[in-house]
């Protein structure tokens, strides 16, 4: 593996550290004042708006910079955000909110884009399977670990001990950035198409309808992923708010999540047959709540989990053939398409839930419906595209997407 890439494994080690603490206990703070859904909404709801205007921020910035900048600038932001939760208080609760979202939105946005338009760079392409299948374990060791040591440090020293040491780890993160390889696409770009974005989005997505199933595959796929994501934390806060029960339903999420990874390394089951396992997983989940029983929250959660992991791997697997043989510039214009369709649908969705009061009723039904639809219509989409591409033939040739899977594991 290249010294960028082991780099890059260090860095994701401290950063996924803080993100993990950041999707449990962030929410879970928030929640604990009001038990409020649309209050956790809205934090999401900002998180994922800053999101997208910092990823793309930051992806136009690194044809200028490296990387270094980049991830400086999302310890700098994740770092407010914990000042604010130790030390600010307002009246106006959504404010308040507002003032912790928008910094770990952009602390999101910049490290994804640091991390997704430079990695791909820093080594050949076994290197990446190695570095992926690395940082997949790592990140299932940090989702077991990490949310029951904060628990633990919690219960001591309350929420501003465990602040504290986010804090810690965030300033470990800005001084290691500096230490980080100088990578930037400013070669590429200089090289390359200068057309804006969109002029560019427009003609391709006139000349080569693949993009269009493209862009409607992930349009989809932000709004289950966001109810998903959401209703995970929601469900689990539904049963519990003591942490360690919190942290070890986590803990069970993640193993049933290792099984899954078992058996799909026991298998190697092609992209569509593991894409197809996802979905229905995921749709026996988002189903199973329906039945008024709090035990069944657990179950659909180990369901949606498991079937995200299956889902996320055949689909982003799916999604990197169709970017990969384009030119580093545009590779970087469709990776920001990418993210900003996700987005938008993720924003939608959670405009919709600041509306719903319970888990229960119409509207939440609703909820259930358009994403269970939304769900189904990825393996269409993705189908089309394909087709489409095969049919087009107007880029390189495309590695076929029901190979055996070459998504980190």
């Amino acid at each position: 593996m290249s010294e960028a890439l082991r780099r890059w494994l260090m860095m994701n080690l401290m950063s996924n550290t803080i993100f993990v603490y950041v999707g449990i206990f962030i929410n879970l703070f928030i929640w604990e004042k009001n038990r409020l859904i649309p209050e956790v909404a809205w934090y999401n709801l900002l998180v994922y708006l800053t999101w997208a205007f910092a990823f793309a921020a930051a992806a136009r910035w690194l044809a200028r910079t490296t990387v270094r900048p980049l991830l400086a600038v999302s310890a700098f932001a994740g770092a407010s955000a914990f000042i604010v939760l130790s030390f600010v208080e307002v009246d106006n609760r959504l404010l308040w909110i507002a003032m912790i979202a928008v910094p770990v939105g952009i602390m999101y946005g910049f490290y994804a884009a640091a991390q997704n338009l430079s990695v791909s760079m820093s080594g050949t392409n076994a290197e990446l399977g190695r570095f992926f299948s690395v940082t997949g374990s790592i990140q299932q060791i940090l989702n077991l670990a990490i949310p029951l040591l904060s628990a633990v440090l919690i219960f001591y020293t309350g929420y501003l001990g465990s602040f504290a040491l986010m804090f810690v780890f965030l300033v470990c993160m800005l001084v290691y950035s500096f230490a980080m390889p100088k990578i930037s696409s400013r070669d590429q770009h200089a090289a390359g198409d200068r057309t804006p974005l969109f002029a560019w989005l427009w003609t391709q997505l006139r000349r080569k309808p693949g993009l269009r199933w493209f862009s409607a595959s992930n349009l989809a796929a932000g709004v289950f992923l966001q109810f998903q994501q959401l209703f995970l934390l929601v469900f689990t806060f539904s049963v519990t708010e003591n942490k360690f029960w919190i942290a070890g339903l986590n803990a069970l999420y993640t193993i049933a999540t290792l099984a899954g990874l078992f058996l799909y390394r026991k298998y190697s089951w092609k992209d569509s047959t593991l894409l197809m396992i996802g979905c229905t997983l995921v749709a026996a989940g988002f189903l199973i709540v329906l039945v008024p029983a709090k035990p069944l929250l657990i179950v659909s959660n180990v369901l949606t989990a498991v079937g995200l992991f299956c889902f996320a791997a055949a689909w982003n697997t799916m999604q990197i053939k169709w970017v990969k043989p384009y030119a580093i510039p545009d590779q970087a214009k469709l990776l920001i398409w990418r993210e900003t369709l996700i987005c938008v649908t993720r924003i939608g969705m959670l405009l919709i839930v600041l509306s719903l009061d319970d888990i229960r009723g119409g509207l939440f039904n609703a909820l259930i419906g358009i994403s269970l639809a939304c769900l189904l219509a990825v393996p269409y989409f993705e189908h089309r595209a394909k087709k489409t591409l095969e049919q087009d033939g107007s880029t390189s040739p495309l590695p076929a997407t029901d190979r055996k899977s070459g998504m980190p594991s």
